[in-house]
């Protein structure tokens, strides 16, 4: 973990410090300090220390686009961070805990049990709290992996359009009778308290933050996921490269402090904020949690490991390459027939597809080969990942990679991309590939596909970091009381 003090003379000293361990950082730095002021790294004693004596302090998390889950099928990896945000902060009835949503009066703060309500909403329409057999989306998918006819069969579509039109008045009922229950109940934020939102949302919008002029005293802490829309605009919309160029212009002006997942994120938001003329701000750097659900015993289901199968995780869209994936399919089908293992695509439709969607659609040599799976639950995805053979991440750029994460918590083989923010993730279980190397993408997942399962071989080590949920939030709040 990182942690950098607010006021240093330069960016480049402030960087270079962030990078030290942190008893020699505080050595060095500790005659340009003067009394009263927050030292810039603090060790384990003293980061354990001062979440002892900053635990007073008020924390009031941002649930907006939590809120919003109402109106989305099932979680996303960003999402996942928001709910382990959410687990944490709104765990208990807490008075130094509070919570944020955007009412008809603006953004207003709310008790913590009505917050949790909205949380435990949100997660029960994603079905986080069913088992996978509950699951369509699972069903369906285990059905095509082993070859059988739909269990669940698909709805006509006169069927199908009044199902989802009444679900969605089902929804938004809920939604509205949590959301109004809320509003009633507007609580005061106290002095020197801290905003935090891990979500970015909407940090493209200035007005929403218009509140924190009136309060001076409140320390906003964002988290930045990556600035990838910048770094690489070519495989994004144009429109997303400007609402996350507006973000980060908000973010400069407003923010008390970040957190981030990985040094490379560090880097270029670093260098970004200079050129903005944001010189210094507090840093944490800390890799992200897998989802409890993560951590839990591999669940081994005898239909979905009878015959080989990958999966890849995440938005199709083509900074994942999944494109790579989908032609060495193609090749496989050729080379092994029947014997092909299978190949999922979990994740939604995303931006600037089309070719990968073609070849979804209408390419004839993948079809029996490659099942696409939307709408899985985070315990369905968990299944899935604990019965394949490896989670591929070919990406071409990460802001984290938090699948790779969840895979290694699982305990499951990953194929990754040789990028520094993979890297930062660590586990003996990766293989490290060019995301351009077909000819060793397509060795690996043959070798995967035809060797002794990774259940069969044993236990796979687990990275600290995938563990470390607890020790996480303790870095998290140790931060939070410094800002």
């Amino acid at each position: 973990m990182s942690v950098c003090g607010p006021n240093h003379n330069g960016l480049d000293d402030w960087r270079h410090s962030c990078r030290e361990a942190a008893f020699a950082a505080s050595t060095r730095e500790s005659d340009r300090w003067t009394a009263g002021r927050t030292p810039p790294a603090l060790c384990r004693d003293q980061m354990t220390h001062r979440r002892f004596i900053g635990v007073d302090r008020e924390i009031v998390l941002d649930i907006c686009h939590l809120s919003l889950g109402f109106w989305r099928e099932t979680p996303a990896g960003v999402d996942r961070v928001d709910a382990s945000f959410a687990a944490h902060f709104l765990s208990a009835d807490d008075p130094n805990r509070k919570a944020l949503l955007f009412t008809p009066l603006g953004p207003r703060a709310i008790p913590i049990a009505d917050a949790r309500r909205i949380f435990e909403g949100v997660q029960i329409h994603w079905g986080e709290t069913k088992r996978s057999e509950e699951d369509r989306a699972f069903c369906r998918v285990r059905d095509a992996l082993m070859a059988l006819p739909p269990s669940q069969p698909r709805r006509p579509q006169n069927a199908a359009i009044f199902y989802r039109f009444g679900k969605v008045l089902r929804v938004g009922a809920k939604a509205a009778i949590l959301h109004f229950g809320a509003w009633g109940r507007i609580a005061a934020i106290g002095a020197n308290a801290v905003y935090l939102n891990v979500s970015q949302y909407p940090l493209s919008s200035p007005s929403y933050f218009r509140w924190l002029q009136e309060r001076p005293d409140v320390k906003p802490v964002f988290m930045i996921h990556d600035l990838l829309p910048i770094q690489y605009p070519e495989f994004f919309h144009p429109a997303s490269v400007k609402r996350h160029a507006r973000r980060l212009s908000v973010f400069a002006k407003i923010a008390a402090g970040a957190i981030v997942s990985t040094p490379a994120v560090a880097d270029a938001l670093l260098a970004y904020l200079k050129r903005l003329g944001r010189k210094t701000l507090p840093l944490l750097i800390q890799a992200l949690p897998a989802s409890p659900t993560f951590h839990r015993p591999r669940e081994h289901d005898e239909g979905l490991a009878a015959r080989p199968y990958f999966i890849i995780c995440g938005t199709i869209e083509p900074r994942k390459n999944h494109l790579l994936l989908l032609n060495l399919w193609r090749e496989l089908a050729r080379l092994s027939g029947f014997a092909t293992p299978k190949l999922i695509v979990a994740g939604a439709r995303g931006w600037e597809n089309e070719n990968i969607v073609d070849m979804l659609e209408r390419c004839p040599a993948i079809r029996d080969h490659v099942i696409e799976a939307s709408g899985l639950s985070t315990p369905s995805l968990k299944r899935l990942i604990d019965n394949a053979r490896a989670v591929l991440m070919p990406s071409f750029a990460e802001g984290y990679g938090l699948p790779v994460a969840e895979a290694l918590a699982a305990g499951t083989p990953v194929l990754a991309s040789d990028l520094p923010s993979l890297r930062a993730i660590g586990g003996s279980a990766v293989t490290w590939l060019d995301p351009v190397d077909g000819l060793g993408w397509l060795a690996a997942i043959r070798r995967l596909s035809e060797a002794p399962a990774h259940w069969v071989q044993g236990g796979r080590d687990r990275p600290q970091s995938a563990l470390a949920d607890e020790t996480y939030f303790q870095q998290i709040e140790a931060f939070l009381s410094t800002v």
